[in-house]
């Protein structure tokens, strides 16, 4: 009889490096057996709405889940000002940062700036215009009557490659765009030797040094796979609400060569 831990340890996991377009916009698949070995099975650049949905879709009727690098949500009281605004209601003391803040950045940002970490505010940063892309996305995954959790419980996991990178002890910084090819090739060759149970073609590999959103997409992959083992950050229970609506970061909390069997020490 197959257990319910031997298929979470058998679940594909997905990756989504999310842009605003499809042109930059990664996927990648990692299947995971139960002897501890995993495959690259799909790394795709230039990825449309309905191949995520379909990728997505495939991953969780097998058990896994998708991280996706890009918020799925937006601050509640931010929404909660901005109907404020169009009523004529909206409070008069925000002429300071401080005083802007709460509006600007979901529970999960300010978790992961007192964890030492900068994100970006989906409140006020271009980062917004893939965040309306993934909610089209989100609502095409959702049944009736019943929205996709963004807390991480559902089928897909907010995720932050840069602070997975960092806790692995990898590069997080400067290795984006086609200034940084050679910092970028140099990551790809570390995280691959510390993660020989992967296999990868010689294609992939090409394709990750000389693409940083293939590069996040496989990260987004194993950050998912840390949220699958139960490897991850979660919500507290007092945000868990808030979360579900607002989304949460997964940070991993486990070292990569962790990954394929389970354990949730770094």
């Amino acid at each position: 009889m197959t257990t319910t831990a031997a298929i979470g340890a058998a679940a594909p996991t997905a990756g989504v490096d999310l842009a605003a377009a499809p042109t930059n916009t990664a996927v990648a698949v990692v299947d995971w057996s139960m002897d501890g070995e995993a495959e690259l099975t799909q790394l795709t650049v230039g990825v449309a709405d309905d191949a995520i949905v379909e990728v997505i879709g495939r991953v969780a009727r097998a058990g896994g889940r998708t991280g996706i690098d890009c918020p799925l949500g937006w601050p509640e009281r931010f929404v909660e000002f901005l109907l404020a605004h169009r009523g004529g209601t909206a409070p008069t003391d925000l002429g300071t940062p401080d005083a802007r803040r709460p509006l600007l950045y979901r529970r999960t940002d300010l978790a992961v700036i007192a964890a030492g970490h900068r994100p970006l505010s989906v409140a006020a940063d271009r980062i917004a215009h893939p965040a309306v892309r993934v909610a089209g996305i989100l609502a095409r995954l959702s049944e009736p009557g019943r929205p996709v959790d963004r807390s991480g419980r559902g089928p897909v996991a907010e995720v932050y490659p840069a602070v997975a990178l960092r806790h692995w002890g990898l590069t997080s910084r400067a290795y984006k765009g086609t200034a940084n090819a050679a910092v970028r090739s140099a990551l790809v060759g570390n995280l691959l030797a510390t993660i020989p149970w992967l296999r990868v073609s010689g294609g992939q590999r090409e394709l990750l040094c000389r693409s940083d959103h293939a590069l996040d997409a496989l990260v987004s992959a194993l950050v998912a796979r840390a949220v699958v083992i139960g490897a991850a950050t979660v919500p507290p229970p007092a945000d868990a609400a808030v979360a579900a609506i607002e989304g949460w970061i997964a940070l991993p909390t486990t070292a990569l060569h962790r990954l394929p069997t389970g354990g949730a020490t770094a």
